[in-house]
């Protein structure tokens, strides 16, 4: 976990007063090309933050009902499993509010080069993309359409540290948008013999084009976003419940004076 992801996670649970919020940016790697005074700044780099009374900061997560959140359904393909040696070829998303899809982004991106395994697997070749918009202006876009969403993926680790490792080397700074995993969430709202994607488009009868392409895929994942939000218990009621109501149980280890 990031020192940046722990600094979050503190806020998400209890409010800071300004001066604590401020200072302890200060003191994060990832924001120090910025102004982090500049709450403006903030709130676009995607974290949702709001001023309250007496000085006080909070995250918006921690008042907004799930069904007024706005949630980015991102999926991305690439031409590795590592941002350090592979590249973002294609990012679909859909921006989901109060059950209704109230944006769509898809774009391929340039790459010079798309292995074969790659082409096997997604269906993309080199002569789809060499002529692509370039990864630093479909990002560009990108940042402004996700905003301050809440980032939402089927394994929404891989997709959200690939985009935001992407987005450092672009000059655009670091991923501050809370995030919540689809397949956490499903785990914890529906029985199913398996959770991958591919399967649960099968098990739930998801109308699909096709498997292994951005918007098609993330397409799916609002589907099993759907199926997971008929099936919340009563106490989950603002975002924050539901991010914190997904998470997996962490099981730990006896010691072995404990056995």
């Amino acid at each position: 976990m990031r020192v940046l992801d722990r600094f979050i996670q503190k806020l998400a649970s209890a409010k800071q007063s300004k001066h604590e919020f401020i200072a302890k940016l200060k003191n994060v790697k990832e924001l120090s090309d910025y102004d982090v005074n500049d709450l403006d700044m903030i709130r676009l780099l995607g974290l949702p933050i709001v001023e309250l009374a007496h000085n006080y900061i909070a995250l918006e997560t921690t008042f907004t009902p799930v069904e007024k959140q706005k949630f980015c359904i991102v999926d991305i393909e690439t031409t590795g499993s590592k941002p350090s040696n592979s590249q973002i070829i294609e990012i679909g998303a859909l921006m989901v509010q109060g059950g209704e899809v109230v944006g769509r982004f898809e774009s391929f991106i340039k790459a010079d080069f798309v292995p074969e395994n790659i082409t096997y697997l997604t269906g993309i070749a080199t002569d789809d993309v060499k002529d692509a918009p370039s990864l630093k202006s479909v990002l560009e876009r990108f940042r402004l359409f996700l905003g301050d969403a809440v980032f939402l993926a089927h394994n929404v680790n891989f997709d959200y540290y690939f985009i935001c490792e992407s987005m450092q080397k672009c000059g655009f700074g670091p991923l501050l948008n809370r995030r919540l995993c689809s397949i956490d969430l499903a785990r914890k709202t529906f029985e199913a013999p398996k959770y991958g994607l591919g399967f649960l488009i099968e098990f739930l009868g998801i109308n699909s084009v096709t498997h292994h392409r951005a918007y098609a895929d993330a397409l799916a994942t609002v589907s099993v976003f759907e199926k997971s939000l008929q099936n919340l218990p009563e106490n989950v009621i603002t975002t924050e419940d539901l991010i914190n109501f997904a998470k997996p149980k962490v099981v730990k280890k006896k010691k072995k004076s404990e056995e």
